[in-house]
């Protein structure tokens, strides 16, 4: 990881559907907070068996799509799509997935949630035995 305010060669490491907004709105002075975004598209892609943002979209059209309906999308996916998970893992995938990586969640504070200190239910893991 480079020092904060030191900016990497490349804007867009990953593959698009992972990209945070901040890689997506040309950020090179990134930190851990990508990788936050990308294990929450990682996760919601789990739960749901389908990648939860991109598809043929281009980095620009994607980064406007975030920023103007990303609350929307999170609100149908946490109670249309997925109605099946808990409150605390819905906290978990939505602080995974903030908009700003100042208030998305950590890997410490997401290791610690109380979704990860009691039994996982079946119910929050749906298509998995």
């Amino acid at each position: 990881m480079k020092p904060a305010g030191k900016p990497y060669d490349l804007c867009r490491p990953g593959t698009l559907p992972y990209t945070s907004p901040e890689q997506l709105a040309g950020n090179r002075c990134y930190g851990p907070a990508v990788d936050m975004w990308a294990l929450g598209c990682i996760m919601g892609e789990l739960l749901t068996g389908a990648p939860l943002f991109g598809g043929d979209m281009t980095e620009k059209e994607l980064l406007a799509d975030l920023t103007a309906n990303l609350c929307d999308q999170l609100k149908e996916l946490l109670y249309d799509v997925l109605p099946e998970l808990s409150p605390a893992a819905r906290e978990v995938l939505s602080g995974l997935l903030a908009f700003d990586p100042e208030k998305r969640m950590t890997a410490v504070e997401a290791l610690e949630h109380r979704w990860f200190a009691d039994e996982p239910k079946k119910a929050e893991f749906p298509g998995f035995a």
